[in-house]
């Protein structure tokens, strides 16, 4: 403990000395700054200058700090060009403005980009190499989430696959960078967001009220942690001084598939405005979907699942004054599903009944000081029910042809989350270069308590003889909490113009481990001179994962199973347990190397080529006491909670996009990865697999994946005139992926694993979506009509597989999904030319 609190402080030393002092640098510099329409800071913008003599050669050139601050350092006084971008937001251009050593400060409003403007003179900003960003960073923003046809597109989730390195497993879960759904830290304006018990993204928010999805997924900052996969941060819209209103899907969807029938019906509104003009905005977001789908090979009347989720995210920004910015957040989900989980191979009285309630507040104060400090303070409350219940009390029978009886685990959870935040960001300071320095502390307390009553179930061979018989003894109560702190402290470091160096340390603690844990974490961007419009990014740091309350809360009751052999008597039962010795255990940590090359090419194209290794120690797996005891009939089984976990990801991508036409956008990506884990048996108190811990891919490793994406404009000018209101004002929009097939365990009749852990896949992934879609006027409104196809080839798709071995059904495939219409009819606002 001593050594690493020693460690830490020379370490904090070494991070703030280059900070210590002040140093002018040579030649005179123009003080500015970045905010938008509400006066709030854009970090990464942009900021150019240009002689109009000498064309498109930049002279001076700065990127705004999380602040909004920049400096522009100028040889001689003149008459320049300022040209400011960021994506996400509309280009900023002055043709001829003058700098002198006496210009007072700058500031630069940038406009957020919004599907549709009054104005058609306007260009929103391209996705350009960032010189000063050395962090694999990723954006989507608004126009792309909402344009794109990626299935069950109002759903925000969904959407995330359209960046390099998130795969969206069977049951539509993204996992980042080869990890486990609960490795990632999503946030929300900056608060966690995650499900404090999984760790998972479950909550759900109106599509239209999304700003953009940013994902960092190697060489962040030690201001980011609790995830070593990536940080993922969804940044909602803000109301301006203009009122707006905007609906979606307000027509619902009729499939004639077992009866005409309402299928879907996902109703969006979005409204902002301004509470006083100038000082004080909302933004309100509804979101509503029913559903009632039908599947496939079950009989009439029994082969449906409905639910009706609903969200309502409300956001509210007061200017207190200039410099001081309060920003408050209501986040609330409703969730009533029922016949969960129906499939041809569970029918409907196998199903859940379930039942959600999630509620998230947040309020953030900005403070802006004169010298160009940046102080936040942030508090959020989270909290929830869940509720998940089977159809009846009657036996569960797992069959060779599928399940039959009532699910036989009951579920009733309670969970709670409190969160604060402090940041310090520094001005520029100067000494061998431009350092910015931030400081920043975080704490978390978790909870949650739940009752999961389980009955017994039984396992039936091909003549519907019992195999093994499972019952469940032991107290259904589980809960457990955990408390988090950290504290970081990050420079940015540019010693020359072509070179950004950062180093930050980042120090966690929690409650279970009860141990300092240090995060150094380094990287550096270099744009050569000699090599116009390219740069090269490297870094290297350690990264720890969030303890997930599911992952340290043992259930408290055990399985007993008795098995019943061909021709003999009984034999059992085998006890099954799971154990955890907290004092025993470490955070899991990885260790990322990261390196990337990005270029500007020909035809306006950009070109990105990154390779990543991550390799994980101490990660958390259950471990049989004694290991052939795992393979037994008879006697118990203890698993140990254990830091036994190693895994290693690997991964290349290339990438290709383009911005055109002021607003049109294309992107091609391709990853070659790896993603194995010494530990691949996943054991489980409900349905334990026997089977001796091994080596394997994970179930969601995809060595092969490519997607394409963009949208386009109808040709127009090729038609003759009196043909081309055809084409007027229409787009085509498609995707395009394709994906080695996920991998699966096969199983016998008794639950014993048959060869290696996840060592048979499912078929190759193909999916084609192709969609039109046409702006009008209509009353004086712009409105945006929708049509297409999901997979457009109706390709198979299977999202799950009969894997027990003698099932007459064995290796039948379920169908993911089918091709599909889809109509999408989109209110935009007033139409003004």
């Amino acid at each position: 403990m001593r050594d690493r609190v020693r460690i830490a402080n020379w370490c904090a030393v070494l991070l703030l000395l280059p900070g210590a002092l002040y140093a002018q640098p040579a030649g005179f510099t123009i003080p500015g700054r970045v905010v938008d329409e509400t006066g709030a800071a854009v970090a990464g913008a942009r900021v150019e200058l240009f002689l109009p003599e000498r064309g498109s050669v930049v002279i001076a050139a700065a990127s705004s700090d999380q602040a909004g601050n920049f400096s522009l350092s100028l040889d001689q006084p003149g008459a320049y060009q300022l040209r400011v971008q960021r994506q996400g937001f509309y280009v900023f251009e002055q043709k001829q403005r003058d700098f002198t050593p006496e210009t007072a400060s700058l500031t630069v409003t940038l406009n957020h980009v919004l599907e549709f403007s009054d104005r058609i003179d306007v260009q929103a900003s391209s996705p350009a190499i960032d010189p000063l960003q050395p962090a694999e960073h990723k954006e989507l923003y608004n126009t792309e989430i909402e344009t794109i046809p990626y299935a069950a597109s109002r759903d925000y989730r969904n959407a995330l696959p359209l960046l390099d390195g998130v795969v969206a497993d069977n049951s539509g879960r993204p996992h980042f960078n080869g990890g486990n759904t609960n490795q990632t830290s999503y946030t929300l304006d900056g608060f966690n967001l995650s499900n404090p018990v999984t760790g998972e993204l479950d909550a759900r928010l109106n599509i239209d009220t999304i700003q953009s999805m940013t994902l960092d997924s190697s060489r962040y900052s030690a201001e980011n942690g609790r995830g070593s996969t990536g940080v993922l941060d969804l940044k909602t819209k803000n109301g301006d001084d203009r009122f707006r209103f905007g609906a979606t899907n307000f027509f619902p969807g009729f499939s004639t598939q077992d009866g005409f029938h309402i299928s879907k019906f996902n109703p969006q509104v979005e409204v902002s405005g301004p509470i006083v003009v100038g000082r004080a905005w909302f933004h309100e977001g509804l979101d509503n979907f029913y559903t009632n789908d039908v599947v496939s090979g079950l009989p009439a009347g029994q082969n449906r699942t409905s639910g009706l989720s609903s969200s309502s995210i409300s956001r509210v920004q007061v200017n207190l004054t200039p410099a001081n910015i309060l920003s408050a957040t209501l986040l609330v989900n409703r969730d009533n599903l029922s016949h969960q989980g129906l499939s041809f191979l569970n029918p409907i009285e196998t199903t859940l009944s379930q039942n959600q309630v999630f509620f998230m507040s947040s309020l953030r104060d900005q403070a802006y000081f004169s010298g160009g400090e940046l102080l936040e303070l942030g508090f959020a409350d989270t909290r929830g029910r869940l509720r998940s219940t089977p159809q009846g009390d009657a036996l569960f029978e797992i069959t060779p042809f599928g399940s039959q009886g009532n699910y036989f685990v009951n579920q009733h959870e309670h969970y709670y989350r409190q969160q604060g935040q402090a940041n310090l960001f520094l001005p520029t300071l100067h000494l061998w270069g431009a350092h910015q320095l931030k400081f920043g502390v975080d704490a978390e307390r978790e909870s949650f308590h739940e009752d999961v009553a389980r009955h017994p179930y039984e396992v039936l061979r091909n003549d519907d003889s019992v195999s093994r018989y499972v019952q469940f003894a032991g107290s259904p109560f589980v809960g457990g909490g955990n408390f988090e702190a950290a504290q970081f402290v990050q420079d940015h470091w540019a010693p020359r113009k072509d070179v950004v160096v950062e180093t930050g340390l980042r120090i966690e603690w929690n409650e279970i481990v009860r141990d300092l844990e240090l995060a150094p974490r380094f990287s550096a961007a270099w744009t050569p001179a000699a090599l116009s419009g390219t740069k090269f990014s490297a870094g290297w740091g350690i990264y720890y994962d969030p303890i997930s309350l599911q992952s340290i809360a043992a259930p408290q009751q055990e399985s007993l199973a008795t098995f019943y052999p061909p021709g003999l008597g009984p034999i059992g039962p085998v006890v099954t347990s799971f154990a955890i010795d907290e004092r025993s255990l470490r955070t899991p940590y990885y260790r990322t190397a990261s390196f990337s090359v990005e270029r500007k090419l020909p035809w306006g194209l950009y070109g990105k080529a990154s390779y990543m290794r991550r390799t994980g120690a101490h990660g958390f797996t259950y471990v049989p006491a004694t290991p052939t005891a795992a393979l037994a009939e008879t006697g118990t089984v203890v698993y140990w909670l254990s830091n036994t976990l190693e895994d290693r990801y690997d991964a290349a991508e290339l990438s290709v996009r383009r911005t055109f036409a002021g607003g049109f956008e294309w992107f091609a990506g391709y990853t070659r990865s790896s993603a194995r884990s010494n530990a691949a048996v996943n054991y489980s108190l409900e349905n334990p697999v026997f089977a001796m811990q091994a080596p394997g891919p994970y179930a969601w490793d995809a060595p092969n994946r490519f997607h394409m994406w963009g949208w386009a404009p109808l040709p127009n000018r090729a038609l003759p005139a009196k043909l081309r209101f055809i084409t007027h004002e229409t787009s085509a929009v498609y995707l395009v992926e394709y994906h080695t097939g996920f991998p699966f365990s096969v199983m016998d009749q008794n639950g014993f694993l048959i060869g290696s852990p996840n060592d048979a896949r499912l078929p190759a992934y193909l999916n084609v979506n192709l969609d039109f879609e046409r702006k009008f006027r209509a009353a004086h409104y712009l409105w945006a009509w929708r049509f297409g196809f999901d997979n457009i080839t109706n390709s198979l798709n299977p999202n799950y597989v009969d894997n027990v071995k003698g099932s007459p059904q064995f290796l039948a495939y379920g169908k993911g999904q089918a091709r599909a219409f889809n109509v999408r009819l989109k209110f935009l606002g007033h139409a003004n030319r």
